[in-house]
């Protein structure tokens, strides 16, 4: 029994050390939280991660394939015929732009930039084709150039629309945001927006997060897509039936050559072709109802700030009354679910990964700071 007695007071001794040392780690990471910011990069990879499942598991899913948007690929079996693949013949690039010109696309988008020239009659061919068809196609561009290469693009080009080509890769080689434009440079606008507006998208500015669509629920393509060399020996009456009145973006898929991680690719393994990655920035815009949004820096601070007075809080709550249907883990439920509900119904992205951080430091802070306070006014007593 006397063992018993004599251990006690150690045994309160660690007690009060890991109240205090457990209320102190909190506090100091609501501090780093909140005024440290080279820990940001380090949560700003966890904040992908944690988007990117939400983005892959509950975005928006239409019933069938989109029925304003179509892909047209120019794929390996589409150049078996030519000497070599890149750049694509520009003869028959030509070819597929005026098939889908007759099948009655509102808009052609060409995934493709034109920096040097190859062979002389094909290059006029397709010279020629955007000339005359410069109402409706818009080009891919690019400001990273050589000098004689920006020359010659813009020569090329000509007076047919162009938009930057504005797939951003993150850190981690994700596209997850759209890119901006060089100041002062010549394209001011984007390859998707351009074709977005041949669409009904009016606004002046697009979102920064790309709004993904998941894969139809009928198990079709995203996006109806057509390979070239179909298209090409088609009907325009054949090709009319499902090409008609579409935004159809002609694109490469050869050899893996333009493929991209998304954050659909944490679900499916799989990468995506550039450019149904334009089709998927496009066709949210066209839509104009499911565009994702972050919190603003004060927004969010403020979001933060409330989430941790809450969970200091109920840390104390719960720390006061042992049994409590309010305790802090049923709230961590709660955070998660407005979390979910907010991305899902309010195409709003709350900082998931700061808050589960924020909200872990509070509820530890609340819940041994009662003690700890107790434990330090106890050795401030005098003897």
């Amino acid at each position: 029994m006397s063992a018993v007695v004599e251990t006690r007071p150690q045994e309160k001794a660690q007690g009060a050390w890991y109240n205090s040392a457990a209320c102190v780690g909190g506090l100091l990471a609501l501090f780093a939280i909140f005024f440290v910011p080279h820990i940001e990069p380090a949560l700003l990879r966890a904040e992908h991660w944690a988007a990117d499942w939400r983005t892959a598991w509950l975005s928006e899913r239409l019933p069938t394939s989109h029925p304003k948007v179509a892909i047209v690929k120019i794929t390996e079996e589409s150049v078996a015929g030519f000497p070599y693949f890149l750049p694509v013949n520009r003869g028959y690039f030509a070819d597929i732009i005026d098939a889908v010109d007759k099948a009655g696309a509102r808009a052609i988008g060409l995934d493709f930039y034109f920096t040097r020239g190859t062979e002389k009659q094909p290059d006029d061919k397709l010279r020629e084709t955007l000339r005359r068809l410069k109402h409706k196609v818009v080009i891919g561009a690019v400001e990273k150039l050589k000098p004689q290469q920006l020359e010659y693009q813009s020569e090329y080009i000509g007076d047919t629309p162009a938009g930057f080509i504005n797939l951003k890769r993150e850190a981690d080689h994700v596209v997850r945001y759209r890119d901006y434009p060089w100041s002062g440079g010549r394209f001011q606008e984007s390859f998707s927006t351009l074709l977005a507006r041949a669409g009904g998208w009016t606004d002046t500015e697009p979102p920064d997060r790309i709004g993904w669509l998941l894969p139809p629920k009928d198990g079709a393509d995203t996006f109806l897509t057509i390979d070239a060399h179909e298209l090409v020996k088609a009907t325009p009456d054949e090709n009319a039936a499902s090409l008609k009145d579409r935004i159809v973006l002609i694109g490469a898929d050869l050899y893996r050559l333009d493929y991209h991680w998304t954050p659909l690719s944490i679900r499916s393994r799989a990468q995506t072709v550039g450019v149904e990655v334009h089709a998927q920035m496009a066709a949210e815009l066209i839509d104009g109802d499911r565009s994702y949004n972050d919190l603003e820096p004060p927004i969010r601070t403020a979001f933060l700030l409330v989430l941790a007075a809450l969970g200091i809080v109920l840390g104390l709550r719960f720390q006061e009354r042992r049994f409590d249907f309010l305790d802090w883990r049923v709230v961590s439920f709660g955070v998660i679910a407005v979390d979910l509900m907010s991305f899902k119904f309010f195409y709003l992205v709350l900082p998931f990964t700061h808050a589960a951080i924020t909200w872990g430091a509070a509820v530890t802070t609340g819940s041994h700071l009662p003690r700890a306070v107790a434990w330090i006014r106890g050795r401030r007593k005098p003897a």
